[in-house]
């Protein structure tokens, strides 16, 4: 997507995609390997597992785009300088699946106009989308593990309707 390539171009730093797809009563993550994000691999991701014999039985949870990788967050606790997650909670009934895009306020206040005009495009390619756009930190709280990449439910649907 041209609009997720110039967002991620607004850092130097190597974008990787991690999704979490598995088959319906296995208890198990379906296996991609190291995916950096190109057009082979977002192929990948959304096609490796999908045929006509097991459709039914594939579950997709959700798909992550970080630019450094996740390994490189969990080492340095550093937040990434892109993080974009695309969901899907089928027991919501208002946040049942979005795309989730976290960029720092120092990136933002740089590219503000291209970034609020990559987003208005991206909502006009996706059927029924609304963009909302809200400050929040990395970490909200101190005591309480909350990252963005762990927002909840309710959370989200928070950030979906303004009320932040």
């Amino acid at each position: 997507m041209p609009s997720l390539d110039k967002l991620l171009s607004l850092t130097k730093q190597k974008a990787f995609i991690r999704t979490n797809q598995s088959f319906e009563f296995e208890n198990k993550w379906l296996g991609f390997g190291r995916m950096n994000w190109d057009e082979e691999n977002n192929i990948k991701w959304t096609t490796k597992y999908r045929t006509i014999d097991n459709e039914s039985r594939l579950q997709f949870f959700g798909t992550e785009i970080w630019a450094p990788d996740w390994n490189e967050f969990n080492k340095s606790g550093v937040p990434p300088d892109i993080f974009i997650k695309l969901y899907n909670i089928p027991n919501s009934q208002t946040t049942r699946q979005g795309l989730l895009i976290a960029i720092p306020r120092r990136l933002n206040l740089r590219q503000k106009e291209m970034i609020e005009t990559e987003l208005t495009r991206l909502t006009k390619l996706i059927p029924n989308s609304k963009l909302t756009m809200a400050t929040r930190f990395w970490y909200p709280w101190f005591k309480f593990d909350n990252n963005i990449e762990d927002m909840n439910t309710h959370e989200l649907e928070k950030i979906v309707n303004a009320v932040v």
